[in-house]
């Protein structure tokens, strides 16, 4: 395998972004976003949050002294934020912050349902979590400080087992680069990738998680069992008196043809399920919401914070791994904005909104 290449663009363009390097190759896109970065309380306030996964990490790939503590933290695990060679990483803060959630309206490119979360990284010098793959798309976004990155497109797969760690035995970086605030790195799934503080920085990973096809099999397999009651069984149609207990070419030949036959879905319901499936996986589920009574067709009125959305020609709109009977053109700008300013004059329309509100999906934007 050849080495890779990392192309350095100035201007972020989505459709050529989508052409050329979607799921290919690495891209840094120099000063496309800058948000502002999480103040330290903020970091701490979140990683002490247990609805949010929060993890420490310190140690370095050079000295292979990493050790691993899972949260949540308390003030005290965590008083201070810039110490050498150390990490606290904090999933979903798109959930809990809205400056952190207003970034994924740059992805709007991507599907709604494609996005996961926003994971924030705060590092002291020297920081990192070691060079590992993930079976992910992923952007890095750099908010406060500078941070080294370096990647590889051929590698040795074995993990270092001394650690809990997933962190790669051996590592040779083929391309590396200085992510500055506001800097993009974009790494494809499979590209081992090796991010270290060069001082005290903050970074955004905005994480695309597709189920893998094991995921979306076994998602099917309880879908045809609740769905689909009569389904054949394997009991063979012929065999050897003599050898009856061998599993021979006779009843593999007749076990696939159960299983194509078990997977040929229609059109229609295929869409069902999937767009089912789709708004489901890695969803966001905390403890306790707030409902809100009373909240009436009164716009605005917006999804709940790791809402997923997805929408079909056939007139379906899917939240959170539910379906609706939806006009497409008002699903498809329901998955598009994602917030309501102005009611619809179609009745169909409204009608969503006032299931969705029943169901507390839609609330009021938080001021």
């Amino acid at each position: 395998m050849k080495p890779i290449t990392l192309a350095e663009w100035e201007d972020f363009e989505a459709r050529r972004f989508l052409d050329e390097f979607w799921q290919r190759k690495p891209l840094l896109i120099r000063g496309w976003l800058k948000p502002a970065a999480l103040g330290l309380d903020q970091i701490q306030r979140a990683a002490a949050d247990e609805e949010l996964a929060s993890r420490l990490v310190t140690g370095s790939f050079e000295n292979l002294d990493w050790a691993l503590e899972y949260g949540p933290f308390g003030e005290d695990d965590l008083a201070q934020l810039d110490r050498p060679y150390q990490s606290v990483l904090v999933q979903d803060m798109d959930k809990k912050f809205a400056q952190v959630a207003e970034l994924l309206e740059a992805f709007d490119f991507l599907p709604n349902w494609l996005l996961d979360d926003i994971m924030v990284s705060q590092a002291g010098p020297g920081g990192s979590v070691g060079p590992h793959v993930d079976a992910y798309d992923v952007f890095l976004v750099q908010a406060a400080g500078t941070r080294r990155w370096e990647l590889a497109g051929s590698f040795q797969p074995d993990l270092n087992e001394d650690f809990e760690l997933a962190v790669l035995r051996k590592f040779k970086a083929e391309v590396h680069c200085i992510a500055e605030p506001g800097d993009v790195l974009y790494v494809p799934a499979g590209i081992a990738h090796h991010g270290i503080a060069q001082q005290t920085c903050q970074t955004w990973s905005v994480g695309l998680r597709a189920p893998s096809s094991a995921e979306l099999l076994a998602e099917l397999a309880a879908y045809l069992g609740e769905h689909e009651g009569r389904l054949p069984r394997l009991n063979p149609l012929k065999f050897d008196t003599e050898r009856a207990e061998r599993i021979d070419q006779t009843l593999l030949q007749h076990a696939r043809r159960l299983l194509a036959q078990a997977i040929q879905l229609d059109d229609d319901a295929l869409i069902a399920w999937l767009g089912q499936t789709l708004t489901a996986y890695r969803q966001w589920s905390p403890e306790d919401e707030d409902d809100e009574d009373d909240l009436g067709l009164e716009p605005p009125l917006t999804f709940r914070p790791g809402t997923r959305l997805a929408w079909s020609d056939t007139g379906l709109l899917f939240v959170n791994g539910q379906q609706w009977s939806c006009p497409s053109d008002f699903a498809r700008q329901l998955c598009r904005n994602g917030r309501i300013e102005q009611l619809p004059d179609d009745e169909e329309a409204r009608a969503v909104l006032e299931q969705l509100i029943e169901q507390n999906e839609l609330v009021r934007p938080s001021s």
